[in-house]
């Protein structure tokens, strides 16, 4: 019997060089997060580690509007 993964939150803070991620469950809990360069290697890298939550929502700082959380990746 397969477990399941909870859907979780990604918040994303982006830098000009790096971001942040930090992945959290529906009671703030924080399951995972990490720092990736702003590169194809570091986003490939990025992707790769949040593969361990296919149920994922992103939030990402300073977004505003239509556009401001993405449903995908």
């Amino acid at each position: 019997m397969q477990e399941q993964v909870p859907r979780v939150v990604i918040g994303m803070d982006p830098h000009k060089r790096s971001v942040t991620i930090e992945v959290m469950t529906a009671d703030e809990t924080v399951v995972g997060g990490g720092r990736f360069d702003t590169t194809v290697e570091g986003y490939q890298a990025m992707l790769e580690h949040v593969s361990a939550w296919p149920e994922r929502v992103w939030a990402i700082e300073g977004c505003e509007g239509s556009g401001g959380t993405s449903r995908t990746g």
